[in-house]
């Protein structure tokens, strides 16, 4: 009995396991299935779309004949044409600041009548300078004074020194004298030796006085230099005192004032710049200076137009003309080379401000009566995904290349691929030398449409298909209207 149910329980068990099995087996068997019929509606229903020729909508455009012109694009900064910076060239404390900020200042007219002073921008405390002129003028007061009792010296040795040169001629010419009268034995041998002994002191007397005169004209000579040295640093005491006022070089606005009364101000180094106190400008004339790159800067000429954005006049172009393009380069932050090129701008009627970012575009070449198209209709495709019969005998194609240029047309509600070749362009549109003519009309966008267009893919042009469905809900409201009026008849 025992047995018996042992065996009964191991079959149910085995049963209940199997149909488990089973019932997992049919699940998987039903979602395969369910995925395979779904994949195949899929198929049925996009070769259902495909059969029905829904076209894709483009955008249309005919070539246009006209002008291109060539430009050159870089950022830039709005500076103005003559921008001075006001420096002090004395160590002293500002006493007196008499302009603001946005105050025009001039340089003055002479010539005017009445004369017109220059504006005083800056005055400074000038008493240590004042003291340090007086002393020097002093220095050399006193210095005139030596070189007076010099030159009273030297004359009183000039004197003795003749005297001297008198008293030897004298002592020379009685030495001849007694020599003839030593031979005929009219003096004595001591006396004549006596007036030769005078003779040859005076001689010495004479030289000695005359390296002493000598001494002395150098002497005069130094101080003389010492009193044109005095007259330097009376000079330069001088200029010192001056700079201690500060007049406007220019005519122009104080842009920026960087100091305070009452501020100390320094001289400048070679490794260390001075205060700059304030900055005059003119902003009657402003700059674009612009960063062209190398690789532009061969296309520029000074004179060509330009067409100025600024950021902060959104609502308007500037125009300008190139005033100066630089021989060397400079680096910018990045590490590439850019050349510095000034941009006029005309701004007769209107103020900038100085330092406003700024992008340029530089008028380089101008094209006249030819064939464009909008840049991004013109595709590089690769040579071997054209079709033969495209590809073959198409004097538009370069076959040793591995890319051709091509747009898209638009023929019997196809777009064909229609190789072309091109020359220059500008930031919108590009020239088209061959291959097309102004009666085609090309695909020029959408963008996302134009990089996954075929070749004989079906295409409509935007315009005609919102004409059609306008055309179609007119249609519809004018089948609608009668049986609106028919429901709401009393007498049907």
């Amino acid at each position: 009995m025992i047995e018996l149910n042992f065996i009964y329980i191991s079959s149910n068990l085995f049963f209940r396991r199997n149909l488990k099995v089973k019932k997992s087996r049919i699940v998987i068997i039903t979602v395969l299935s369910t995925l395979a019929v779904l994949f195949v509606l899929g198929i049925l229903i996009k070769v259902k779309s495909a059969a029905s020729g829904k076209p894709t909508i483009v955008r249309i455009e005919n070539p246009q004949r006209g002008e291109l012109i060539e430009f050159v694009s870089a950022p830039g900064e709005v500076e103005p044409k003559k921008n001075v910076e006001i420096s002090a060239k004395v160590i002293a404390r500002i006493i007196e600041l008499p302009y603001e900020e946005g105050e025009r200042v001039t340089c003055g007219d002479p010539n005017a009548n009445p004369p017109v002073p220059p504006s005083v921008l800056v005055r400074m405390d000038s008493k240590e300078l004042e003291s340090q002129l007086l002393q020097a003028s002093a220095n050399r007061a006193a210095q005139a004074a030596q070189t007076e009792v010099e030159k009273a010296r030297l004359a009183s040795q000039e004197a003795s020194l003749l005297g001297l040169s008198a008293s030897l001629k004298q002592a020379e010419t009685d030495l001849t004298r007694q020599k003839g009268l030593l031979e005929s034995k009219d003096i004595s041998q001591s006396t004549f030796d006596q007036t030769r002994l005078k003779v040859d002191e005076l001689k010495a007397q004479y030289e000695a006085a005359k390296h002493t005169l000598e001494s002395a004209q150098l002497n005069l000579k130094v101080m003389q230099h010492n009193l044109e040295a005095a007259d330097a640093r009376i000079a330069q005491a001088s200029e010192n005192l001056s700079y201690t006022t500060i007049v406007s070089p220019m005519d122009g606005i104080a842009t920026r004032i960087n100091a305070e009364e009452g501020e100390m101000v320094m001289t400048g180094t070679m490794n260390n710049p001075g205060t700059v106190i304030m900055v005059v400008a003119d902003l009657s004339k402003m700059l674009v200076v612009a960063q062209v790159d190398e690789a532009d800067v061969g296309k520029l000429e000074v004179g060509q137009k330009a067409k100025v954005h600024l950021d902060a006049f959104t609502d308007r172009d500037f125009n300008g003309v190139v005033d100066s393009i630089a021989l060397s380069h400079d680096t910018s932050y990045s590490r590439t080379k850019y050349y510095r090129t000034e941009i006029l701008l005309d701004t007769v009627e209107e103020r900038l401000h100085s330092g406003l970012t700024a992008n340029v575009d530089i008028e380089t070449r101008k094209h006249t009566d030819v064939l464009k198209v909008p840049t991004q209709a013109v595709l590089g495709l690769e040579v071997d995904s054209l079709p033969l019969k495209i590809r073959e005998n198409n004097p538009e194609i370069d076959t040793t290349k591995t890319f051709a240029t091509v747009v898209y047309r638009l023929i019997d509600g196809k777009a064909v691929v229609t190789p072309v070749k091109i020359g220059q362009c500008d930031l919108t549109h590009t020239i088209i030398k061959s291959g097309i003519t102004e009666k085609d009309r090309i695909v020029v966008g959408p963008y996302k449409v134009l990089e996954k267009l075929k070749h004989e893919q079906k295409i409509q042009d935007e315009r005609e298909a919102e004409a059609k469905k306008k055309k179609d809900v007119k249609t519809k409201a004018d089948t609608n209207e009668p049986n609106e009026v028919k429901k709401n008849d009393p007498n049907q």
